[in-house]
């Protein structure tokens, strides 16, 4: 079961569109951690310090992905000798799409959720901010896990 686990990530490697969508998963998930643990006080926080550390947490998603994307191409040639150029086909385009309306019904249905629960049901405002913060995030890693499972 190890060796067959170990050769579906070598073999993930070699396809770059799953090379590069693992990487924004783990730079995603990396933030998201980083987020949480910062904001296990977020209770006694103003409004101020929760938008800065939310901000923070984007900003090293952005960066982490970029890192991690440039980090798993270069591990990828280094390991197979080659140059893989990202060309999309229609497919490709197909995959992106679904994902992207996944992840959009996704936002939208969680962002409906936070609004309600924030009218009704006296949500925090600093409860609702990261509550769509991380909706975001948890829709975009949804979708970019029905993309590795569709290019598979």
């Amino acid at each position: 079961m190890v060796y067959f686990t170990f050769k579906r990530i070598k073999l993930g490697l070699m396809n770059i569109k799953i090379r590069n969508t693992l990487g924004e998963i783990t730079g995603a998930s990396i933030a998201m951690i980083w987020m949480a643990y910062n904001l296990t006080e977020a209770s006694k926080m103003t409004i101020e310090s929760v938008s800065k550390v939310l901000a923070q947490g984007i900003g090293i998603s952005i960066i982490l992905i970029i890192a991690l994307t440039i980090a798993l191409n270069i591990l990828s040639s280094i390991i197979t000798g080659q140059y893989e150029e990202d060309i999309d086909d229609e497919r490709d385009k197909i995959f992106e799409l679904y994902a992207l309306q996944v992840s959009s019904a996704i936002f939208g249905i969680s962002l409906v959720i936070t609004l309600v629960l924030l009218g009704w049901f006296n949500l925090t405002i600093i409860s609702a901010l990261i509550a769509i913060t991380f909706s975001g995030f948890i829709a975009s890693i949804v979708s970019l896990f029905l993309k590795v499972y569709l290019y598979r």
